[in-house]
């Protein structure tokens, strides 16, 4: 795997610490535009496994959390986790792959990154707490991927064939379901963006033999 190599990791993250660990391993969605985070750099919404929901400010270093209020001259786990899905702060090597919450950077811009042993980093999808190598996936995020193409490889998008000839029936990951025709290269989501990230998908999809040709044969017929 190619890397490249930074100045210097944060001496933090270097070791295990309980926020850093719990930054890495708690069940948490980073959202950057949606609701108060839309068109706002630097503006991040996390919501918690426990159901509360937290403005992160990365410009200002602030979060809205109790702790980060009791403790300013320090990071909370919430700007933590933002860090660790953006690509700001790479993922440390000393974290077990397996441990690693599955949400990550599922819906954001950013792309992690994964320490490694060299002192380097690397880019990273994280599937299922495995990390694969953007070589050989299909889904990995590139850094000059547009924004809805990041996020058509990222998010939880089930495709299925529908009709002849190229429709195809996406359920998103907000459990909606919107129907596909690639040949017309339209979608039933409101999105009102000229390639929207289901029909992104849904030609990774075809291109990599996932799912049946707009004609209805399988990919190997």
């Amino acid at each position: 795997m190619a890397t490249t190599h930074t100045t210097q990791i944060d001496v933090e993250e270097a070791s295990p610490d309980k926020r850093t660990v719990a930054a890495l391993t708690e069940v948490m969605t980073v959202l950057d535009s949606i609701g108060r985070v839309r068109d706002a750099p630097g503006l991040f919404l996390v919501n918690s496994s426990s159901g509360s929901e937290y403005l992160v400010d990365t410009y200002q270093g602030t979060c809205e959390c109790p702790w980060q209020q009791y403790n300013p001259d320090q990071e909370c786990k919430h700007r933590k986790r933002v860090a660790f899905a953006t690509g700001e702060r790479p993922i440390p090597e000393w974290i077990d792959a397996g441990a690693l919450d599955d949400q990550f950077g599922m819906h954001v811009d950013g792309e992690p990154r994964r320490a490694v042993a060299d002192g380097g980093v690397a880019q990273a999808r994280v599937d299922d707490g495995g990390i694969t190598d953007p070589a050989e996936d299909p889904f990995a995020v590139r850094s000059e991927d547009e924004p809805r193409t990041k996020r058509a490889k990222r998010e939880s998008i089930d495709v299925a064939f529908l009709e002849q000839p190229g429709v195809y029936e996406v359920h998103s990951a907000s459990d909606s379901r919107y129907e596909v025709d690639v040949l017309e290269e339209t979608c039933t989501c409101p999105d009102t963006a000229d390639r929207c990230k289901h029909l992104r998908r849904v030609d990774i999809e075809i291109r990599e033999g996932l799912v049946p040709r707009p004609d209805g044969k399988l990919p190997d017929a």
